[in-house]
Formats: C-alpha cells, sequence, structure tokens
C-alpha cells in the first residue's frame, strides 16, 4: 500500500515543456451536401450533421457462442447445449484506411469473427486491433480497396450543458438511426454491477437525452459541427432519457497510451511522447525521452511532426498509425519543424533491450520525463503488472526507488538494471503534489 510521507517539494527541471498544438480537421457541414432545391429549406444543423457524418458509422456484429446448463431434469439425460446469440454494436471510422472506433464490451468474444456493415452496405470482417477495457474502448481494422468515409474527432474539454449533441448508431439491429437531443451534464460517475455485490465505477461521463439503445454503444456523439465529441456507452435501465457517453478526450488520450501504442501493439519503442488535444496546429512532441532512438535521432520536446513514414501528419493518430506494424530495428524517417526550419531525422526503432521496454517490462510502467521536474511520469500503468498491484497511476511523479532519486527514464532504467529479478524496493512518488510511498515488486 501506498502511504503519506514529509519530502521536501520536487526540483524544478532546467528545461521547459513546449505548448502541444494540433490540426483539427473541420467537417463540410455549411457546403452543399447533395440537398436538393426542394430539401435546402428544410435543412436543419440535425440533417446536415447526419448527412456529413452518416456515412462514418458502422454497425458491429459478433456471434456470440455460449455453453448452457439444461435445468434438471432434463440434465439427467443431457449435461447441456450451447446457445447462439448476436452481439450487435455500432461504431465510427476515424481514419481513411479502415481503423474503426467502438466500445470494448461491444467485442464479446476477442478471437471470434467480427463482422462490420458500412453505412452503404459492404461486409466486411474487422480484426481487433487493441482493447482499453480501462476506458472500455476497443480499435478494430478493416482492409478496404479503397479510401473509406471518416468522422472528424473533436474535443470535449468545452462543452456546455444544453448544446445540442447527436447520436448516429445501430439500436435494437436498427442500421444507421440518427438521435438528437442536449449534453443534460457533464462528468458524471457512473457504477456498473459486478459479480457478486461488487460494482465497477467508471468516471467523468457525459450526460445526453438523445435516445440511444442496446446497440448504440460505440457510436459517435457528435456535436453540431459534425464532430465527434464522445463514443455512446450505456443507458440508465432504470430510467429514461438519460443516457451516457465516453467524453473524447479521454478516448483521444486512449488512442495514444494503449489502443495504437507501438510499444503495447507491435512490440517498438520510439521514446516519443504525444498529448491528446486541440489547438489549430500540427501535431508536437510534449516528450522525448533521454538515451531513447528518439533522442538519438535529434528529436526534442516541442517539435512540430510534418511527416512520418513519407506520410503528412495531421492529427497524433497519423503518427501512431505509421508505427503500426513496424518492427524493432526498421528506420524510420521523419521531418520535424523546428522553429522556421524543416528538421529531417531518422529513427531507428528500438525494441525489448531498450530502456523504455525494460522499464514497462519489469515494473508495468510507461513514463516520460516530467517536463518541469526531476523525476518521471506515468504514462499507463499495465492492469496485470506489479505497479498496478501498488495502485500506481496515471500522473503519478515518481522520484525515488531503492534510495536512489529517480530524475529521469535514464535513471530509473539503470537502478532497475543493477537490481536482481523479483527484488523488492522503496518507491517515493508525488500525486497532486502529495508525497507517497510504499513497496514495489519487480518482476
Amino acid at each position: 500500500m501506498l502511504a503519506r510521507w514529509n519530502p521536501p517539494a520536487p526540483p524544478r527541471r532546467p528545461v521547459f515543456g513546449a505548448a502541444l498544438f494540433l490540426m483539427t480537421l473541420a467537417l463540410p457541414l455549411a457546403a452543399q451536401l447533395d440537398f436538393t432545391d426542394d430539401q435546402l429549406p428544410r435543412v436543419t444543423p440535425v440533417v446536415r450533421v447526419a448527412r456529413a457524418v452518416g456515412p462514418a458509422v458502422v454497425n458491429i456484429y459478433q456471434e456470440v457462442v455460449e455453453e448452457v446448463a439444461l435445468p434438471w431434469p432434463y440434465s439427467v439425460f443431457d449435461p447441456g447445449g450451447t446457445s447462439r446469440s448476436t452481439s450487435l454494436g455500432s461504431g465510427v471510422i476515424i481514419d481513411p484506411d479502415g481503423f474503426i472506433l467502438t466500445n470494448s464490451h461491444v467485442i464479446k468474444v476477442p478471437d471470434r469473427a467480427i463482422q462490420v456493415r458500412m453505412a452503404d452496405g459492404s461486409n466486411y470482417l474487422a480484426r481487433l486491433v487493441n482493447t482499453d477495457p480501462g476506458n472500455d474502448v476497443a480499435l478494430l481494422k478493416v482492409a478496404a480497396d479503397h479510401p473509406l468515409p471518416t468522422a472528424t474527432l473533436g474535443t470535449s474539454s468545452d462543452l456546455m450543458v444544453g448544446e445540442g449533441v447527436v447520436a448516429i448508431g445501430n439500436p435494437l439491429g436498427n442500421e444507421n438511426s440518427v438521435t438528437s437531443g442536449i449534453v443534460s451534464s457533464l462528468f458524471r460517475d457512473v457504477s456498473v454491477p459486478g459479480q457478486g455485490r461488487s460494482s465497477r465505477r467508471f468516471r467523468d461521463f457525459i450526460q445526453l437525452d438523445a435516445a440511444i439503445n442496446p446497440g448504440n454503444s460505440g457510436g459517435p456523439l457528435l456535436n453540431m459541427r459534425g464532430e465527434v465529441i464522445g463514443v455512446n456507452w450505456a443507458i440508465a435501465t432504470e430510467a429514461e432519457g438519460i443516457g451516457f457517453a465516453i467524453p473524447i478526450d479521454r478516448v483521444r488520450s486512449s488512442l495514444i497510451d494503449r489502443l495504437l501504442n507501438p510499444q503495447v501493439v507491435a512490440d517498438v519503442v520510439t521514446g516519443l511522447s504525444l498529448q491528446a488535444g486541440q489547438g489549430g496546429g500540427r501535431v508536437a512532441l510534449s516528450a522525448v525521452a533521454d538515451g531513447s532512438p528518439a533522442a538519438e535521432a535529434g528529436l526534442r520536446a516541442g517539435d512540430q511532426v510534418v511527416s512520418i513514414g513519407g506520410t503528412p501528419v495531421r492529427w497524433e493518430f497519423d503518427v501512431q498509425k505509421a508505427l503500426y506494424g513496424a518492427s524493432p530495428g526498421d528506420r524510420m524517417p521523419v521531418v520535424v519543424q523546428r522553429g522556421d526550419a524543416l528538421v529531417p531525422a531518422e529513427i531507428v526503432l528500438g525494441g525489448a533491450d531498450s530502456p523504455m521496454r525494460y522499464i514497462e517490462a519489469h515494473t508495468g510502467l510507461r513514463v516520460v520525463d516530467h517536463p518541469h521536474y526531476f523525476g518521471v511520469v506515468v504514462e499507463s500503468v499495465d492492469p496485470s503488472g506489479p505497479a498496478a498491484r501498488l495502485e500506481l497511476r496515471r500522473g503519478d511523479l515518481i522520484d525515488g526507488l531503492a534510495g536512489k532519486s529517480v530524475d529521469d527514464t535514464q535513471a530509473l532504467y539503470s537502478i532497475l538494471r543493477s537490481m536482481p529479478p523479483a527484488a523488492r524496493a522503496e518507491i517515493l512518488l508525488f500525486r497532486a503534489g502529495q508525497p507517497l510511498r510504499g513497496t514495489l515488486g519487480l518482476r
């Protein structure tokens, strides 16, 4: 368990983090969307959103086979059988190469076929790229022979209670249904019953009154500019007109930290850190880990990524996608803007022996150097790793381990390398300014 202690305040790191700018791709809602002259006087903002984004919304189907025990006395002669049912859900295409965002609970059986039906009626088999059960989001991939229509991810940071929203999805199997309403509330906490008397608590949800039903899960919640500001998630079954959606900013963070993180998906280490958000400019590097492949390539925090792997970078997903399927040892060309100059670089991708990978393998932590203070910041925690058992969290600032100061990721790597396998050591950290200590067991 973690306990409080009273160290001095963490010293400031003598470097400064750079502001992050990300490009927002605007949907052409103000443009003509194939309306006739008779329709134009009746076109509302909801109609424009539905027309613009509807082609990017997909329906997800999966056959679920379960063992069913027969009741007595039939069980005397036949111990049981199988039951077949169809899991229904929705999703939204976020990249023209066929990446689809949905809820992880829509995918009932990860190793069973996943069917995706497009708005135009075409069907594809989808592959599960990754899931993030902690945020209940998943990423699928379909292989199409042409670019697919996409929706633009917006931001949930500036949502207003009372503003209009549109939900598109597959409620009860009724494909591509459109409903509208308002944001009823923000920052809602929702408890989901678990086995026995346990329950799981999800935090920071958007509450909406647009009608959603079973099958809407995973579909987009849109603002009146046609931007995805949430992923529809659940309804309050004991009420009417109370639904919940996962804020899109949390989903964007999940895309970077887990769903398409090259270290998680492809066992590739770069040392690059991106931060989901919006600001109207190019994607910037929020941090570059010391001693990492990106640092050795000369990249710096604050560099704005122009292209990677020869592909222009419009938003943070493009960086992750370029690394998808890469292998340790591959060379990845990168062009960044630093001030007024374009700087070409080449990252030699790292693998299991790199410091970042070594840290994650032995602690279950992904960390980056803090841009303002000495210490390393927890980016994500492997739910099955030692750090999760000690209840470390994203955002924790690790200041010391095994009686030694952790000034940066290279220092943490050196400390871990000097410790025997399965060792236990005291860890010192700050959480929201509060100093904590505990004993971390390594694997």
